[in-house]
């Protein structure tokens, strides 16, 4: 199920495509801001969005278009622009591994490029989840999307909600790191949680991975971000924390609570 968010030149617009776009957007923007003042040049990272975006979207058609063509595929390559659907999963093996490349060959603080990307990525997770139709388990409950014969849990807006409050995490500390890669260990640590805290409530079909597998990356990735925070030193700058201002602490949560009231408010419009 997908829905509609609007017409243009009377074409549908679906919230999926429109918040994903959005969240792509809204990352690149603040990458380029963060790649800017860590001296990589806002024209560095918005050449590798670009490139990294184009594999996301080359492997995950081809993944998607596959199945039904096989290596017809390759011979007629047009298929790759016969219907908009994309394999997100193995898009991401794509992109990631394209990441890799890039960073072999082109960057030499790797670390610290990463951290870059970080916040924006889980921005834009967390505006995909608020576009998706993907709904959960059947449940009992008032905030449950009620389809008429049975209610589903709001996923989307589960994820939507928890990786918006780790961007938020991620994107307050980003000034304030003891060491080059700080912000990555932690998103890995706290997306590995977000899924563990997800998957109750998601409808499985088919192989999924098992819990045991989230908890275990939280905890190493954890354990491993923990480890190089208490080793790395603390220099004067990062001494120098405005964070523990409960000026600060209060306008941070209040923000982080009309943030979440306005998704609210989207996601179940959507669905009225």
């Amino acid at each position: 199920m997908e829905n509609v968010l609007f017409f243009f030149a009377d074409f549908p617009v679906y919230s999926y495509g429109f918040m994903l776009g959005s969240g792509l957007v809204l990352g690149s923007v603040l990458a380029q801001r963060e790649g800017k003042r860590k001296g990589f040049g806002a024209d560095f990272i918005f050449q590798f969005i670009i490139q990294a975006t184009l594999a996301f979207i080359v492997v995950g058609r081809i993944a998607a278009v596959f199945p039904v063509y096989g290596w017809r595929t390759f011979l007629y390559p047009w298929t790759l622009f016969a219907s908009p659907q994309l394999d997100e999963v193995r898009g991401a093996v794509g992109a990631g591994v394209y990441t890799l490349y890039f960073l072999l060959r082109h960057v030499d603080e790797a670390a610290s490029f990463l951290d870059v990307f970080t916040p924006p990525l889980a921005l834009m997770q967390s505006l995909a989840y608020l576009g998706s139709s993907v709904l959960g388990r059947e449940m009992i409950g008032s905030w449950g999307v009620d389809l008429g014969e049975f209610c589903l849990h709001p996923v989307p807006l589960y994820g939507a909600l928890i990786y918006y409050v780790v961007f938020s995490l991620l994107w307050r500390n980003r000034r304030f790191l003891r060491y080059d890669g700080q912000l990555f260990l932690g998103y890995l640590a706290l997306s590995a949680t977000a899924q563990r805290l997800l998957m109750p409530f998601k409808e499985v079909s088919g192989e999924s991975a098992n819990p045991w597998l989230y908890t275990l990356a939280a905890l190493l990735f954890g354990f491993a971000w923990f480890y190089a925070y208490i080793n790395s030193p603390l220099t004067d700058i990062r001494r120098r924390r405005s964070l523990n201002n409960w000026k600060s602490w209060l306008f941070y949560l209040a923000s982080l609570f009309g943030v979440g009231l306005v998704m609210i408010k989207f996601f179940y419009w959507r669905f009225s």
